[in-house]
């Protein structure tokens, strides 16, 4: 497991929080088996006597979501690298005008568009678009024009002729859940599933990009909520995630 530098985990988990952190290579399956316990007493510098917390009535979900990695390299403290919101640079073209019969969106240039790749228009919209909706790229005729789609993989997007300039942008990344599993309430314990799927592409985040020196960035948390009891209030427990996924070094998933 690769080690990360103390100024990386703060970013995610804060001064005091616990975090799991962990690297794993693209579409790799793996999995934690967690056990929630109090302490009673340590022996040697490790816990001892320790008493299960019963997860009766609790809810347990883990989420993830991606985040944009910058500055990163392997310093002699560890992994060091900052970590921001995902992506850096949403603006990927800038559209000028839109053809009837054709349905030719023309814009700067396509080099960060692909087919299939969600986009959402800001600014003044025109051609039949609106604004803050969620649209797929079609095709790609030249460097400077494409066309849309209203669902993935559906039929043309009918445009009227016009013209403007409104920005055609990556949508934010949508949160991915894990699969809790084996819980077993009066033991304290269950199993959080890292579905190699988590790693794939992503509904809204396509952009997954790992290349031979970045990998990919993903945070997020384990939340364990209890239920009231009693006088006692409701009140939640939670593990912050960090996990980085790597090319496996044979194919170029960019």
């Amino acid at each position: 497991m690769a080690k990360f530098s103390q100024n990386t985990l703060v970013q995610v988990a804060g001064f005091d929080g616990q975090i799991l952190a962990q690297e794993l290579v693209y579409n790799q399956k793996d999995f934690w088996n967690f056990s929630w316990s109090t302490i009673v007493s340590y022996a040697g510098g490790w816990t001892a006597n320790t008493t299960p917390v019963d997860l009766t009535g609790a809810t347990i979900n883990a989420t993830i979501v991606r985040r944009a990695i910058t500055d990163f390299h392997d310093s002699r403290t560890g992994l060091d690298f900052h970590i921001r919101d995902y992506p850096l640079v949403p603006q990927v073209c800038t559209v000028t005008s839109t053809t009837t019969g054709t349905d030719i969106m023309t814009c700067d240039t396509t080099d960060l568009l692909y087919v299939g790749k969600p986009i959402r228009f800001t600014g003044t919209t025109f051609g039949g678009v609106a604004i803050n909706t969620t649209y797929y790229v079609l095709t790609i005729p030249t460097s400077t024009t494409f066309t849309i789609s209203a669902s993935s993989g559906g039929p043309t997007f009918a445009l009227t002729t016009a013209s403007g300039t409104m920005v055609a942008n990556t949508i934010d990344p949508t949160p991915v859940s894990l699969p809790i599993s084996n819980v077993n309430n009066t033991a304290g314990t269950f199993t959080m599933t890292i579905d190699d799927a988590t790693w794939d592409l992503i509904a809204g985040d396509p952009d997954l990009n790992i290349n031979a020196t970045e990998p990919a960035c993903f945070t997020g948390r384990v939340k364990i909520s209890f239920p009231a009891v009693g006088s006692q209030p409701a009140y939640d427990e939670c593990i912050f995630l960090l996990f980085l996924v790597n090319s496996d070094g044979v194919i170029n998933y960019g």
